[in-house]
């Protein structure tokens, strides 16, 4: 990670806490949010870009919805409503939401707006979701995310499409090895069907599932009651299993109500290893907080993140709350995260110049690098500490006029060279 960035990595998912404790409490932020200041904004868009451009590759095309949504609506996507929202009033008295999620917002413009297109339908976004965070989590309120969605194909290979689609990305974006894993809501509601759970014990499951809590599960597996022998330890241990496609050929044969999902997982592996993609890893205990998931989920993870980078899954039945049936899955990058591991993207390196002594009076050569995207700023003769200055300002050289040419300094290096003209830099 660049010298520049350093200071992302200790506020990444920070609140006002750091503004209050530089400023008192004269210019607060609300919990969970944070300011972006140029150097790190133009490395999340350097990383939005190169994400976007692989999952154009793939034919996704782009498309925006709103930040603001009516609360009825949202709240369809989730059988108990959405939950912890900031909502508000209009003038006409309606309840409005920040969207909290992509998800929702997505498969009701392909559901209402593109209802008629046919499919598969494939689309990319890049947006920002708002959620207030969980007391006590540290979570930002904000989450800056570059996601795919594919709708109107229900079969292993388009999971494996999408599993392929993320790796491509995070692989161009700097993280040489992706770590994805899979797992699946449909294998573990098989493998309750076949212990004969009731729904009084699935909800209590599920809710341990999600809360992540061993012990609420390991207590709940023994009010199963059909939970017994090789079926019930596989239950206990359901969470807690990760491996590869010999983990699902053995859970077939203990819940040969699971073969099916387990067959599908397999093909979705042998797909996913067609596109040279890393292998997933299968993890049991991969579920997502938002209940319309009814298939395969998904999570990538990097060094030195906090939390997945990535997420997503299939929700077959969440077009036909919005009016159009449609199986789908998905995933995104939650870009602060993944920045806070890869650090300054490839290719992304200071490249302008400062032209000590302004660059009003070499317009035509400035104009010349700008016109090929190289940023051009100029400073005073008697400007103090030109080198700092380009620093900060994320540009990678000063160009100080001499009596013949120019002196250049790298200030990435230290290393001096002398041009006879601008247009014969190093930046060129």
């Amino acid at each position: 990670m660049s010298e520049l960035t350093s200071a992302f990595a200790l506020s990444v998912l920070g609140s006002s806490a750091l503004m209050t404790d530089f400023m008192g409490d004269q210019v607060p932020l609300p919990d969970g949010v944070r300011d972006v200041l140029p150097v790190e904004a133009a490395e999340l868009s350097a990383l939005e870009t190169s994400l976007m451009g692989v999952f154009s590759s793939f034919g996704y095309r782009e498309v925006r919805t709103p930040l603001i949504e009516f609360s009825d609506v949202v709240d369809r996507g989730q059988d108990q409503g959405i939950g912890r929202a900031y909502r508000m009033f209009d003038d006409q008295g309606r309840v409005l939401v920040l969207r909290p999620d992509l998800t929702i917002p997505i498969a009701r413009l392909i559901a209402t707006r593109m209802a008629d297109e046919p499919g598969p339908v494939r689309v990319s976004y890049a947006a920002r979701a708002v959620r207030p965070p969980s007391a006590g989590t540290g979570q930002g309120a904000e989450r800056r995310q570059v996601g795919i969605e594919l709708a109107g194909a229900g079969g292993a290979e388009d999971d494996a499409e999408v599993i392929a689609a993320l790796a491509a990305a995070l692989q161009a974006a700097g993280l040489e090895q992706p770590q994805v894993a899979i797992g699946s809501v449909a294998l573990v509601d098989a493998v309750l069907d076949a212990v004969d759970a009731d729904q009084d014990a699935r909800d209590a499951l599920w809710g341990a599932l999600q809360g992540r809590s061993m012990v609420a599960w390991a207590n709940e597996t023994r009010r199963v009651r059909r939970a017994r022998g090789r079926l019930g330890a596989l239950l206990a241990q359901l969470p807690n299993l990760r491996g590869g496609g010999e983990l699902l050929t053995r859970i077939a044969k203990i819940a040969p109500a699971a073969a099916a999902e387990c067959a599908r997982l397999l093909h979705t592996l042998d797909l996913v290893a067609a596109y040279g993609a890393p292998a997933p890893m299968i993890d049991l205990g991969v579920v997502r907080d938002w209940n319309y998931y009814s298939g395969v989920v998904i999570e990538a993870y990097a060094p030195g993140a906090s939390a997945p980078v990535a997420v997503g899954g299939r929700y077959d039945a969440l077009g036909a709350r919005f009016g159009r049936p449609r199986p789908a899955v998905g995933v995104a990058v939650t870009l602060d995260l993944l920045h806070h591991a890869v650090g300054v993207p490839e290719g992304h390196e200071p490249r302008g110049v400062l032209v000590v002594g302004g660059s009003d009076t070499r317009v035509t050569a400035a104009a010349m690098l700008r016109a090929t995207g190289i940023p051009v700023v100029g400073v005073l003769a008697a400007y103090a500490g030109p080198e700092e200055f380009a620093r900060t300002q994320g540009l990678r050289y000063v160009a100080r006029p001499m009596k013949s040419g120019w002196k250049v300094v790298d200030v990435t290096d230290g290393v001096a060279t002398r041009i006879a003209s601008l247009e014969e830099g190093p930046w060129i």
